[in-house]
């Protein structure tokens, strides 16, 4: 795991450093985030992501997410947090229209994270309704890229299979550009999610401000509205979890070039 993911984190360093050569850094954004569950006992989790997007269309990055497991002491785990969960990111958008109001285009991701390689694909679609608001909708797919052994010479090939549909609705105002996302995922395979159900409903609602007289920075803030925990192991836990929700709170900051 740490192997796969430092060699990884070498190749995106080199490839992000590739971009400061070209001449096409307005188009690069490069973001530092601290995610923080709201529970007791649960995780603090601070990323580093870096977007490059191309004239042409394409797109690529980065997410670097490490944890800190809060539901330990760090006498027993260390102060440092553990590297837990490395995304590649691809993709390509192809705009048409009047004002270029139309937009659409494949994914593709990598990720490694804690003793799991995984590949997304799907695809999006977005239109500008007016020069302030505007909708998109995506539907990906993840699954695991290896074998899941459940028995001496019995694989199951199912495990890790999950669909995710994203509805993005984005306001901007002055300075300001808000977003709710509404999220729906299905487990394809034996697989539940906290609710105990193979079905969720999720819901992030963020704030961005981009500072009028530098545009190239901007602060946002994000809260996530996530599943009760209906897991007999969250009844189990020496944490009051059951029956609660998961819920979360994100701020960043980001910077353009």
């Amino acid at each position: 795991m740490k192997k796969s993911i430092l060699a990884l984190s070498v190749l995106s360093v080199v490839s992000g450093s590739a971009l400061f050569s070209t001449s096409a850094l307005a188009n690069t954004t490069m973001t530092f985030k601290w995610e923080h569950k709201l529970l007791d006992g649960r995780t603090d989790r601070p990323k580093f992501e870096l977007n490059h997007s191309m004239d042409n269309g394409f797109n690529f990055g980065f997410e670097q997410v490490w944890q800190y497991d809060r539901s330990k002491q760090e006498t027993e785990v260390g102060f440092a947090p553990e590297q837990y969960e490395l995304t590649i990111k691809t993709g390509y958008t192809h705009k048409w229209g009047d004002r270029n109001e139309h937009q659409v285009g494949p994914l593709l991701d990598y990720q490694v994270k804690e003793n799991a390689k995984k590949v997304r694909y799907g695809a999006f679609y977005g239109y500008r309704v007016t020069k302030d608001f505007s909708l998109k909708v995506r539907a990906r797919y993840s699954g695991d890229l290896e074998r899941v052994s459940v028995g001496s010479g019995s694989y199951d090939d199912a495990v890790g299979k999950e669909m995710r549909y994203d509805l993005w609705l984005t306001y901007r105002w002055n300075d300001f550009t808000f977003v709710w996302d509404a999220i729906y995922k299905d487990k394809l395979d034996d697989n539940v999610f906290d609710n105990n159900k193979d079905t969720v409903w999720e819901h992030e609602v963020s704030a961005e401000y981009r500072l009028p007289d530098a545009r190239a920075h901007a602060f946002y803030a994000k809260f996530k509205y996530k599943s009760e925990l209906l897991k007999s192991s969250h009844l189990s836990s020496d944490y009051d979890w059951y029956g609660k929700r998961d819920n979360a709170v994100e701020l960043g900051y980001k910077y353009r070039f």
